[in-house]
């Protein structure tokens, strides 16, 4: 359960950006259906470079004691101010001297899409890294798909009992306190040379 935490962390964020950004988007700041899509189809581009380039990264690195750890740490913490910025794109696009918000709507989104995939991986990979392979592994992981499956839900029961703001807000301390929290009680090992199997 310990070790679902911090995906259930990253499925949260997600989960609040499903909800959330076409509906903040258009019904706070006025940007038309086709300038939503503009912001949405800039995060995915995130995530992909995203994805596979912190994947790499991640396994074969090493600090703040661990592998997965420091990536799991910063991608919810930028999940997390991403989130909150999102109710303040006005505030941010005026500090910033520009006219329109869409710029701003674009970095936000492409900026929560890659926080979100820097930490998701590593979410996954750490079950892998702390199981041995066989039944612990498949509780891992299933831990992992129940726990956050369940908060994932408990996002739209969210913004659908109350409002979106309640979410965003309520989604910015969950995402932040289990993607820094949880992994502190996970010990990572470093060593890994006693899963590789010789082919020879």
């Amino acid at each position: 359960a310990l070790l679902a935490l911090p995906a259930t962390a990253m499925g949260f964020a997600l989960s609040v950006q499903i909800s959330a950004l076409s509906w903040i988007l258009s019904s706070k700041y006025g940007l038309e259906i086709h300038d939503v899509g503009l912001v949405w189809a800039a995060g995915p581009v995130a995530g992909i470079i995203g994805q596979i380039l912190f994947g790499i990264i991640s396994d074969k690195v090493w600090f703040w004691k661990g592998r997965r750890r420091p990536f799991i740490f910063i991608g919810g913490f930028l999940a997390a101010i991403m989130l909150l910025a999102l109710p303040n794109l006005d505030i941010i696009s005026d500090a910033m001297g520009l006219e329109g918000i869409l710029g701003v709507a674009i970095a936000v989104a492409l900026s929560l899409d890659l926080a979100i995939n820097v930490g998701f991986n590593p979410t996954r990979s750490i079950i892998a890294d702390v199981t041995p392979e066989g039944v612990e592994r498949t509780k891992g992981y299933t831990w992992m798909q129940t726990i956050s499956g369940t908060f994932g839900v408990l996002a739209y029961v969210i913004g659908a009992v109350w409002n979106n703001y309640v979410l965003i807000y309520v989604g910015v301390g969950l995402v932040l306190f289990l993607s820094v929290i949880p992994p502190l009680f996970i010990e990572e090992p470093r060593d890994f040379a006693s899963d590789e199997t010789d082919d020879g």
